[in-house]
């Protein structure tokens, strides 16, 4: 990733003194299914790894035996809990219990916009650099792999498919990347849609 690269994508971030508050940016969307209760804080890490040859985001797949999403592609993250000091804190300490990847080789840049998922999140995504040396060590329990895809394969509109689907009675739009026969769709591809808004990339 080149120097002017990574000054580009970090203008583009909310910066780490203006956290995104709620409600996230797709709120009215889901104002029909969760009405106006307040969403329950959570928070995950869009990590971006620092490989000399080209930058490349890092996913994760859940565990088939998960309450929520089970098998789906997303980022690490998950609850704010008590002891959290901020969404910093929440995307790294998940990220590490989740991955095994200690928090002294991310360095947190910024934000995406809130976002809400249908399970009643309110999402804060964080985007870090990860160092390109990282270990895993997956938590069995929660993730099932943990993938790579090259951050310019996301950025390539002609790489983000969208489709129309009727659900609960109105017709929704849904994302989704198609990588080496990986589907990453729903909330983490929407996430990716709002890095691509924020980089002016998106019509």
């Amino acid at each position: 990733m080149s120097a002017a690269q990574e000054r580009a994508l970090e203008r583009a971030l909310r910066p780490l003194s203006d956290p995104p508050q709620a409600p996230g940016w797709n709120h009215a969307e889901l104002s029909d299914l969760l009405g106006t209760d307040v969403r329950t804080p959570a928070a995950v890490l869009v990590p971006v790894v620092q490989h000399a040859a080209g930058a490349a985001v890092l996913f994760t797949v859940r565990n088939e035996a998960m309450r929520q999403h089970a098998g789906q592609v997303s980022f690490p993250g998950g609850r704010v809990e008590a002891n959290d000091t901020d969404a910093i804190d929440t995307a790294l300490r998940e990220t590490q219990e989740e991955t095994g990847i200690d928090r002294e080789k991310i360095r947190p840049i910024g934000f995406l916009d809130s976002f809400e998922t249908i399970s009643g999140f309110c999402v804060t995504p964080v985007v870090g650099y990860v160092s390109p040396d990282y270990t895993l060590q997956p938590d069995p329990n929660e993730v099932s792999d943990v993938f790579e895809v090259p951050l310019a394969f996301l950025l390539d509109m002609a790489n983000l498919h969208s489709r129309h689907i009727e659900w609960q009675g109105k017709r929704r739009e849904v994302f989704e990347y198609l990588y080496e026969g990986r589907r990453i769709w729903g909330a983490t591809a929407a996430m990716l849609v709002n890095l691509q808004h924020r980089l002016g990339r998106a019509a």
